[in-house]
């Protein structure tokens, strides 16, 4: 590797390393943001949540790759012409191509490297995160039993208490209990002046020992005339004890695992499931012929007697008006009947259909973003010596612009294909096709030095444009 070569390699490099973590972080945000309420508040320990943003880190990747480069590579030329290392490249006989060379390789190890990386770990980590959310949120809140406020993390019960008090904060004032096991609303209700909340050794269950309180509770007797004279019993007490069960505060294994989904598979095996879902389907609409055919199938009649008379054209005419109604109204019946049936197998056939979508596009997908890590070099390299600017100002702007313009492009057409209005490939895949020609006259026009191609043409262009406004104004 030539010395030009190892220069350009490193001025891209540290770049790239800095925005591709930033844009992992931002997109790690989002999950964050959407989430947060489900995560907190549930006791769940820190090595748990760590786990899933890391798993979660993971499945972003192929999306911050392509902004990573186009930002890198914006970063990197911009900062050669900012600084005139471009023009004393170019005057020094290096082609801009051949300044593009080291970094085309390096992006297209990139690409590689984000196809490998899509295949082989990200299912792993959405098939792990998937699971940890699913049980994390599951996971019923910590137990916390605040004053002032009725507590309904126990199922089939709400408490209210007015103070906590004593060294372990476990000495209750003023208790309330609702007791709604019954499934018949507040009818039994249970309050006490004081009471000690305490856990077994185990911590399956939770007793609290009341002190000088009473219950109330209303009785729902079988017999109608005993039920409208609304009878109840009430009792106090100077000690009494309730247990309530914890096991659904219990965190078990937060990694037990789910079912697989679509992107939860290697390319290999979504062909695979492909495959078995097509065979299904092919099963399924198989039967489906069959039952519609039996169901409207006609056959001649063959032990028909000739003393009835030959048949008239009219089919109702055949018949007397009594048995005409009776077989007008059992044909409609028969009609809805087979209607609903065949409207409730479009539904199914349907949905096979997108499932079926779904995997191809899974497929299609890691592909797509591969080839947008290499596809985006040539669009970010030519705007960074045409803007000739370097940091983290102009570039990270128009490098935002470009990156939101494909991911609106390229998500809006997967929605296409996910509701069946386009075939997978181009719905995956119409963004780069778009974004791809353009890269590439991008960089022929600027490594031709084309007049409309220099930053000073579109100055010269606004200043036409503003100077009769200014006159005007």
């Amino acid at each position: 590797m030539k010395v030009l070569d190892k220069y350009i390699l490193k001025s891209f490099i540290r770049p790239f390393t800095i925005t591709f973590f930033v844009m992992v972080f931002f997109l790690l945000m989002q999950f964050v943001w959407k989430y947060v309420d489900d995560l907190v508040g549930k006791g769940v320990e820190w090595y748990y949540i760590l786990e899933l943003l890391i798993y979660i880190s993971a499945t972003v990747v192929p999306m911050a790759l392509p902004l990573a480069v186009l930002l890198s590579s914006l970063m990197t030329l911009g900062a050669f012409g900012e600084h005139n290392e471009l023009a004393a490249m170019r005057s020094s006989g290096v082609s801009l191509l051949r300044l593009f060379r080291v970094l085309v390789v390096f992006s297209s190890l990139v690409a590689i490297g984000s196809y490998l990386f899509a295949d082989n770990v990200i299912p792993v980590a959405q098939f792990k995160s998937k699971s940890l959310l699913r049980n994390i949120t599951k996971k019923k809140p910590a137990l916390n039993i605040r004053p002032g406020i009725f507590y309904n993390g126990i199922e089939g019960y709400s408490i209210k208490i007015s103070d906590k008090t004593g060294p372990e904060n476990n000495e209750l004032k003023n208790i309330i209990i609702y007791d709604h096991t019954s499934n018949m609303g507040n009818v039994k209700v249970t309050t006490a002046q004081e009471g000690l909340m305490e856990l077994t050794p185990d911590n399956r269950f939770m007793v609290i020992t009341l002190q000088d309180g009473q219950s109330y509770e209303e009785h729902f007797p079988s017999n109608r005339e005993d039920r409208e004279k609304k009878p109840f019993s009430t009792a106090q007490f100077e000690r009494a004890i309730i247990r309530f069960s914890l096991e659904d505060f219990e965190s078990g294994d937060l990694r037990q695992e789910t079912n697989k989904d679509f992107n939860m598979l290697n390319n290999n095996q979504l062909i695979e499931a492909k495959d078995s879902l097509n065979h299904k389907l092919s099963n399924t609409k198989m039967e489906f012929s069959k039952t519609m055919l039996d169901r409207f199938g006609f056959t001649s009649p063959n032990n028909r007697s000739d003393s009835l008379g030959p048949l008239k054209p009219e089919i109702l005419e055949n018949f007397d008006p009594l048995r005409r109604k009776m077989a007008i109204e059992n044909a409609m019946r028969i009609a809805r009947s087979n209607r609903s049936y065949y409207e409730q197998r479009n539904v199914e056939f349907r949905w096979r259909h997108r499932h079926i979508t779904r995997h191809m596009i899974e497929w299609h997908k890691k592909y797509a973003l591969a080839f947008a890590c290499f596809m985006m070099l040539f669009v970010g390299a030519p705007l960074g010596a045409i803007i000739r600017k370097g940091g983290m100002g102009m570039p990270l702007v128009i490098s935002v612009v470009i990156f939101i313009f494909y991911y609106v492009m390229s998500f809006t057409f997967e929605k296409l294909g996910r509701e069946l209005v386009w075939h997978p490939l181009p719905a995956m895949w119409i963004a780069n096709f778009v974004f791809f020609p353009i890269g590439l006259l991008l960089t022929y026009k600027t490594a031709n030095d084309a007049e409309f191609m220099g930053m000073e043409f579109w100055v010269k262009i606004w200043k036409k444009i503003i100077k009769p406004l200014k006159r005007k104004s």
